[in-house]
């Protein structure tokens, strides 16, 4: 059962408002003015806090100023009650960190309406989503509760990609985002003679095209599959929403997004940072995946390493000569992943 602090010191309203909270099945705390209502919300961390604006002692804004000061009911969310409809009222309570206001008189509804969309709200915020289709779908499944989200998809499709499928081509207007739950996709930019650069190897968790959406410009690369893959598509107009219509939401979202932006600014400093034998080796690590086995050919592995074919080929000679891999007819096998993490530590 969810607790709810209410701070106000009409104690005729106070018991109102706890009477409507409790037919709600709330647990209800009040308190009389805004230095017991902090006291209270320090001591006892309510799951929302209902507090009245013009309050002797302490007013709200004062209260609301002293919770997001303490890190232990910072994230508690804030609502407040006030007979004041004055639009600078307003806005210097969101200035403050507000999630919400009730103007009294209000509706019993209506209270506890705003209630359970900020619980709704704080608890999605709150809650860890899988990279992977079923943690997406929970997320807009969490989503799909709160208001502003109700239009989003009931579901995002699908599909089984096969080997050298293009997902999208480079000057391609993209309506979706694309999740990748398993296998492998290149993704490359060509020059005027017709030659790739790699801009990347996306595995299981990577999200390819929301620069693009983003920007509302047309692609800036070639998305291509490398293994098998099975491939979500997150329609435009979704990831366009859950981006803009609630800064909140939009920050949980983008976490789910950061994977491969890490994994971006981590191969920047591996290429300024390590010798050719160590991203090498690195580079094997991250390729190979659970069956110790590098399938994605070399040209292409010379371009993540960022540098020259035979230099590849070289180092991989020497990886072999030291028992490290095998070189097959059909990829690279990696025989002693162990001495690889020490090489990339060196």
């Amino acid at each position: 059962m969810n607790t709810i602090l209410v701070i106000e010191d009409n104690q005729e309203m106070a018991e109102n408002i706890s009477a409507i909270l409790q037919l709600g099945k709330y647990a209800v705390l009040t308190a009389p003015n805004g230095k017991a209502g902090v006291e209270a919300a320090q001591q006892m961390h309510p799951d929302l806090v209902l507090c009245d604006i013009m309050m002797p002692e302490l007013d709200g804004y004062g209260v609301l100023h002293l919770l997001n000061k303490d890190p232990e009911t910072a994230n508690i969310p804030f609502v407040f009650l006030t007979a004041k409809a004055d639009k600078s009222d307003f806005r210097a309570g969101m200035n403050l960190g507000a999630d919400d206001y009730v103007t009294k008189p209000f509706d019993g509804f209506d209270l506890l309406k705003v209630v359970e969309m900020r619980l709704k709200k704080n608890a999605m915020m709150k809650a860890t989503y899988e990279n992977n289709i079923d943690g997406i779908n929970n997320f807009f499944s969490h989503a799909k509760e709160l208001q502003e989200f109700k239009k989003l998809s009931e579901s995002r499709p699908v599909r089984n990609c096969k080997k050298k499928e293009f997902l999208f081509m480079e000057g391609q207007n993209l309506n979706d985002l694309y999740f990748v739950n398993s296998g492998k996709v290149k993704t490359y930019k060509s020059n005027g003679e017709g030659k790739e650069l790699i801009t990347g190897i996306h595995g299981a968790g990577s999200y390819l095209g929301y620069v693009s959406l983003v920007e509302g410009s047309a692609s800036h690369e070639t998305a291509i599959v490398l293994e098998d893959a099975e491939i979500a598509f997150i329609p435009k107009q979704d990831f366009l929403s859950l981006l803009y219509s609630n800064k909140e939401v939009a920050q949980k979202f983008i976490k789910l997004l950061s994977n491969n932006l890490a994994e971006a600014e981590g191969r920047l400093l591996d290429i300024a940072y390590q010798s050719v034998r160590q991203r090498v080796a690195g580079t094997l690590l991250k390729l190979s995946g659970k069956a110790d086995l590098v399938t994605v050919v070399r040209r292409d592995i010379s371009s993540l390493v960022a540098t020259a074919t035979e230099s590849l080929n070289r180092t991989l000679a020497d990886f072999k000569d030291e028992g490290l891999i095998d070189l097959l007819p059909d990829g690279i096998r990696i025989l002693n992943a162990a001495k690889l993490e020490k090489v990339v530590r060196l």
